[in-house]
């Protein structure tokens, strides 16, 4: 069965919210206050990918992170410097990143508002 998540939030106050999305805050040794959104899952029956959206306040970073499956991911606001492996990049609005599986990656902030972006996996089970 299909499934809608309207977007609830308010781009203008930096507030990202859909309807039936419990957002998850990741706050770790090395992650700090980067919320995590599911939009399209498991829970809505799909069977074969997940799509993500992310948020990362100013200054701070994703995992440093090395893994076998692979990502699509589309930067919506803020400005990202990505590293790949040993090389990195600035990224704005509406870029688009392939990280192949295994590859090292790691998405910081370096804008002056909150990173977001939607990310594209492979359903892990």
């Amino acid at each position: 069965m299909s499934v809608i998540h309207r977007f609830t939030g308010n781009k203008n106050q930096d507030q990202y919210a859909w309807d039936g999305i419990d957002p998850f805050l990741i706050n770790t040794k090395e992650v700090h206050n980067v919320m995590k959104h599911v939009l399209v899952g498991p829970e809505d029956g799909a069977p074969n990918f997940i799509i993500r959206y992310f948020n990362i306040p100013v200054g701070e970073k994703s995992f440093y992170d090395q893994h076998p499956h692979e990502h699509g991911i589309v930067i919506l606001n803020g400005k990202a410097r990505v590293q790949i492996n040993d090389d990195f990049y600035e990224l704005e609005p509406l870029d688009s990143i392939f990280i192949s599986g295994m590859d090292i990656h790691q998405l910081t902030n370096i804008g002056n508002e909150s990173l977001g972006f939607i990310c594209v996996i492979m359903r892990q089970d």
